[in-house]
């Protein structure tokens, strides 16, 4: 009866550390992921990224300005948020024509929450107007020179990474270590490893990859 305990004990123990293995080996292949490029995806993935940006930065530090002559991170966080507001007026065919000295003086964008509550809402008026278009291949105009309604959501998008990564430099200037990058995936989507470089060997034509670089 000891015996047969014995080897039962042996067969469960085995059993559980080849099911481990075949886990551990399961999620170690399992690295096929699709990098959506779509605008709407993108916008979503940089509302987050700008999020974590500005929450790094404490209240009290929302007036910093590093130098007499730039915006303070406050300032600079409504002017991102201002200017989306202004590409989705002009995807729509219209044109936001707001005063951005008067809106930066508001009472109710002084607050660090307040400023986060203005800039994450343009990022859904931007996407809401780009999700909303039938045809994003249709002309109109940035301002007086005609462009299709998806360059200027890409030019949109460029102004707000370029904003954003200008907040690294004021977080830095304070001793505080900005977000880590957020440029492929929104979050939830990440692989739950880190790709490695057998991963890129494992890919079709693995042999067309060159070394550009020493």
């Amino acid at each position: 009866m000891k015996n047969l305990t014995a080897v039962l004990i042996i067969i469960f123990l085995t059993s559980c550390k080849n099911s481990n293995t075949e886990s551990t080996s399961t999620e170690k292949e399992n690295v096929s992921y699709t990098v959506s490029c779509n605008l709407i995806y993108d916008y979503q993935r940089a509302q987050q990224f700008t999020f974590k940006y500005l929450d790094a930065m404490p209240e009290e530090n929302y007036s910093f300005r590093p130098t007499p002559e730039i915006l303070s991170f406050r300032e600079e966080a409504i002017h991102l948020g201002l200017v989306n507001y202004r590409y989705a007026a002009m995807i729509a065919g219209s044109y936001d024509a707001s005063d951005e000295k008067e809106i930066m003086s508001r009472q109710e964008l002084q607050s660090k929450k307040q400023v986060m509550e203005f800039v994450s809402n343009s990022y859904n008026v931007m996407i809401n107007q780009i999700n909303i278009e039938k045809d994003l291949n249709a002309k109109t105009y940035y301002y007086r020179w005609s462009c299709s309604k998806e360059c200027l959501a890409r030019k949109g998008f460029e102004h707000q990474s370029h904003h954003r990564g200008k907040f690294a430099i004021y977080l830095r200037l304070k001793g505080i270590k900005p977000p880590f990058e957020q440029l492929i995936f929104k979050d939830g989507d990440t692989p739950k490893r880190d790709i490695e470089i057998e991963d890129w060997k494992a890919t079709e034509n693995f042999n067309k990859y060159k070394k550009l670089v020493d």
